[in-house]
């Protein structure tokens, strides 16, 4: 009688602390983060013009230092490095935001580019959230809506007609 007593308190206490949390403050798991490649056609411009400008942009938006471009092959049309991106914990007012790597990789040919951007699994230790390993769901959209907005400039840097 006693031990079903302290399990159906037991069950109701977790019932209660699981009934408010929203499904978008879980954490992700490792085979929820997917690349996310954007594909630029019909640019009307040379690979090593495509290449430039791409590196340009990079280096003009984000400084010095984010993302660290570590492969810089004009030859082969590529750039490869890494990035932090920030992001809020929670769907709660928690003001408390987390930073991930990722990484970057930009390929251009006569005429065409590709972007390709991929969340890494380990949050960073300079942000808030040292403790954890992924992102929250809500933590990993605002990501890739970040992706999505980093893409979107860096296909405007690519269209637009200017002299290197």
């Amino acid at each position: 009688m006693r031990t079903r007593n302290l399990g159906s308190v037991l069950m109701v206490f977790l019932t209660g602390c699981s009934a408010h949390l929203d499904p978008l403050d879980g954490p992700i798991s490792i085979f929820d983060i997917k690349p996310q490649v954007f594909t630029y056609t019909e640019l009307n411009s040379t690979q090593d013009i495509l290449w430039e400008k791409a590196r340009r942009h990079i280096m003009s938006t984000y400084g010095k230092s984010q993302p660290i471009l570590r492969v810089e092959n004009k030859s082969r049309g590529a750039l490869l490095g890494k990035g932090v991106i920030r992001w809020k914990i929670s769907t709660s007012t928690s003001n408390t935001y987390c930073n991930s790597e990722y990484d970057v990789r930009f390929m251009s040919r006569d005429n065409k580019a590709r972007l390709q951007l991929l969340l890494l699994p380990n949050v960073s230790g300079d942000s808030e959230c040292d403790n954890l390993g992924l992102p929250s769901k809500y933590g990993y959209e605002q990501i890739l809506n970040k992706f999505e907005f980093m893409s979107n400039n860096l296909e405007l840097a690519l269209t637009t007609q200017s002299k290197i």
